[in-house]
């Protein structure tokens, strides 16, 4: 396959490969050969009946479990939602004071941290149903997507913890023996396009964070993401990105996790 495939693409003028979560997949350098197509974020809810001041950073958090004890709780890794939770912990406190805020954090939870969710989707289950106050995904839509299906209440919102957001970004890349390269090319070019980006994007479809670089398009192109800043369950600004651990640090982490959480 040709170097630099993915930046030669018509549609790439309007990606930042400058952006490390761009350039980067678990800190693999994708070096032009994994296209960008999709950004996730590790995005909280809460309901704002329930908790009207939501905590806003990690430290908050725990503060918040102090007071309000059996009320949070995350998936258990490695469920990837769960894995993410302590990954955005460990890279944002750093791996020991990640792992004492891990451990203080534990008897505060649901069920005195004893039994924890094992998905995503218990997760939302136990938030749906008012059991524990917060959810999480790494879907930054999944609050529009649960309230629209009934299984949260409309007075659900997103949320950050922390001005730095764990952010991913899902690329498709070309096999070495592909048969049909240009066409390949072709559909990965399509995925950039910024009409599909911004129905992509959009609230009443599904509310995925674009990977362009809005300040790249012509205005009439920017205005087409307008609608998701109008809805009160998408985040308009997902924080300054956090990158991923290397990948060959995510087994390990969640090994610890088992040990020294889990037990």
């Amino acid at each position: 396959m040709a170097q630099d495939w993915a930046r030669r693409l018509p549609n790439a003028r309007f990606v930042d490969f400058r952006d490390p979560t761009v350039a980067r997949d678990f800190q693999v350098p994708v070096d032009g050969q994994e296209s960008p197509w999709s950004r996730a974020a590790l995005v909280y809810a809460t309901d704002t009946a329930r908790v009207p001041r939501p905590p806003g950073t990690l430290e908050e958090l725990l503060a918040w479990a102090r007071e309000h004890p059996g009320r949070f709780t995350y998936p258990a890794p490695p469920d990837f939602t769960g894995s993410a939770f302590v990954r955005q912990v460990v890279q944002a406190l750093g791996e020991e004071r990640g792992f004492a805020y891990l451990r203080e954090l534990e008897p505060l939870m649901y069920r005195s941290g004893e039994v924890l969710p094992k998905s995503e989707a218990e997760l939302n289950e136990l938030f749906g149903n008012g059991k524990v106050d917060f959810a999480m995904s790494y879907d930054a839509a999944f609050v529009l997507s649960a309230v629209r299906k009934g299984q949260f209440p409309d007075t659900a919102r997103p949320l950050l913890l922390g001005d730095a957001t764990l952010s991913n970004v899902s690329y498709v890349t070309i096999p070495a023996d592909a048969a049909r390269r240009a066409g390949a090319q072709v559909v990965a070019d399509l995925l950039l396009d910024p009409r599909l980006q911004a129905v992509k994007a959009d609230p009443d479809v599904l509310g995925i964070p674009t990977v362009l670089d809005l300040d790249r398009l012509a205005p009439a192109q920017r205005r087409r993401f307008a609608a998701a800043e109008d809805s009160p369950y998408l985040l308009n600004d997902l924080g300054t990105p956090l990158q991923e651990l290397p990948a060959d640090r995510v087994a390990p982490i969640e090994a610890r996790w088992k040990r020294e959480i889990l037990r």
